[in-house]
């Protein structure tokens, strides 16, 4: 029997009881074992490429024997039933292997990038209290991990292991499975935590809105510490198609690895999937592999969204969703030509949608795919309503059974598709020497989709320089993704609202002087 896991939730507005009955009675819950995922499709097509990252490439049935082999290993270092095991991960195969076997132990798996900083390492140590480590001898050595007083182990050391796992129990698909962190509007990062159920119905969503079948490959350049990772993963996995891992993400050289492994579905950031079609036209191409491609957010260019419908016959879809409630709604099988793009789509199976006051107004989501809840409780007391209703932030109509989103209330840059907190700025910014006050926004960026800048209202304004303020955030514990990409440096201090909020969308034109990072100089 699988016991309590180790990381504990508090404070969740719980989904009513008689919900969560129907989501059981509809086979939207715990229908089905971890075994009837990626195990029954190997017996179904041992030979089938199940996943491979340009370095790795292996079947269902290599799989399933590497991943049973870091069952034993993982064990063997401690992992059982709900034990957090932090993963801080390449979007590689040996990451899906190690990922998997954590499911297998009835461990929970927190999910850190490859990009990540110390300061989201250290949060995550002390969010979940993990007993074991898994990631490469590079990424240990430059985020200081084994100064955490953590077990550690590498990824190939778990490669390498021969012990088999012996068998193991199917875990309680309710409990809690894996953590991914979230830049939200608090000053950091925030532990979204999933159970197996949620995971599950998250990929049922998106496999139902790209008609996933055995035979489809999915393109994935999302990290696999992201809710679009681990939900592709599950995707393709557990209904035998394949899983082609982009982890170094370059315009020329994943368009032939795209074309050479034949992917058909392909999802993501809408500025790689612009790229993507770009490269395609610049090299005059007349056909891809590619059948669908799933748009969340802001939308790619028109001329690059008729070049893939008309040039290369490809059916696009739009899905809105989130970390905390993925694949919430989306376009519907039926839905013809502009009425595949129009909206955000209709309500996935078992989802439900609320909006506050006259639309559009703020929207409220509840359904199979909502996570269990934050890994702090001060966050659950803000993000739910009575009812189990999440909070998400944005804005939106619903009319006639299809959502609309209008906007966003979070202060929120997404950049590349990753998300950052501009709170999370400013709160380590704030200790920059010299500076009075400080500030972050977004900017539209055309190679990025936003990017982020910082304002800083500093006593001596010709002290203030790109690299000097960047390198001094690099060093305190800020990840290299989520450094600023632009300086506006005023010598007054910044503008603010009479209640003392700071006016961000002023920042970038008041400033007396702009200093920029290498690629916009």
């Amino acid at each position: 029997m699988t016991r309590e896991s180790a990381v504990q939730i508090t404070g969740v507005e719980p989904i009513p009881a008689e919900v969560r009955q129907r989501y059981a009675a509809d086979g939207l819950w715990g229908g089905q074992r971890l075994r009837d995922g990626l195990e029954a499709a190997a017996a179904r097509d041992p030979q089938r490429v199940a996943v491979g990252d340009g370095t790795t490439t292996w079947t269902y049935a290599e799989l399933v024997a590497v991943v049973d082999r870091a069952v034993g290993c993982l064990r063997g270092h401690g992992c059982g039933p709900g034990t957090p095991v932090l993963v801080i991960a390449p979007l590689s195969a040996p990451a899906v292997a190690v990922y998997s076997a954590v499911l297998r132990c009835g461990g929970v798996a927190v999910m850190l990038d490859r990009r990540s900083g110390r300061a989201d390492v250290v949060n995550a140590v002390e969010a979940t209290r993990p007993e074991l480590v898994v990631t490469t001898a590079e990424l240990a050595d430059r985020l200081g991990v084994r100064e955490l007083d953590v077990p550690t182990i590498s990824f190939d050391h778990v490669l390498e292991c021969t012990t088999p796992s012996t068998g193991w129990e199917e875990r309680d698909p309710a409990l809690p499975a894996a953590v991914v962190f979230t830049s939200g509007t608090t000053s950091r990062p925030k532990g979204v935590v999933h159970s197996l159920d949620t995971l599950r119905a998250g990929a049922r969503n998106f496999a139902e809105i790209v008609e996933l079948t055995e035979r489809d490959t999915a393109f994935l350049s999302t990290p696999l510490a992201s809710i679009t990772g681990l939900l592709q993963t599950h995707l393709t996995t557990e209904r035998g198609a394949g899983l082609l891992l982009e982890d170094r993400f370059d315009a020329a050289a994943s368009l032939a690895r795209l074309r050479a492994g034949g992917a058909t579905v392909l999802g993501g950031a809408p500025v790689i999937i612009e790229a993507l079609f770009e490269q395609a036209e610049a090299e005059d191409l007349q056909e891809l592999p590619l059948r669908t491609m799933a748009l969340g957010g802001a939308m790619i260019p028109r001329d690059v969204l008729e070049l893939a419908v008309e040039r290369y016959g490809i059916r696009p879809v739009r899905a809105y969703g989130s970390s905390e409630v993925p694949m919430s709604t989306g376009t519907l099988p039926s839905d013809e030509g502009e009425g595949r793009i129009a909206d955000d789509g209709a309500c996935a199976r078992g989802t439900e949608v609320r909006i506050i006051g006259e639309q559009p107004g703020e929207l409220l989501l509840r359904g199979p795919m909502r996570m269990l809840g934050y890994l702090d409780e001060g966050d659950n007391a803000e993000a739910f309503t009575a009812g189990g209703w999440y909070r998400t932030g944005d804005l939106g109509r619903f009319e006639d059974g299809r959502l609309t989103v209008t906007g966003r209330l979070k202060e929120i840059v997404s950049r590349k598709g990753l998300k950052i907190s501009l709170t999370e700025i400013d709160d380590v910014a704030r200790r920059l020497p010299g500076a009075e006050e400080v500030a972050a926004f977004g900017l539209p960026d055309p190679d990025t989709g936003e990017r982020l800048a910082l304002a800083v209202h500093a006593r001596d304004p010709q002290a203030v320089d790109f690299d000097g303020v960047v390198g001094w955030l690099r060093d305190a514990g800020l990840a290299t993704w989520k450094l600023p990409e632009q300086v506006v440096v005023w010598d007054r201090p910044l503008p603010r609202t009479e209640s003392g909020k700071v006016q961000r969308r002023l920042l970038a034109d008041g400033g007396c002087r702009t200093s920029l990072a290498p690629r916009l100089r």
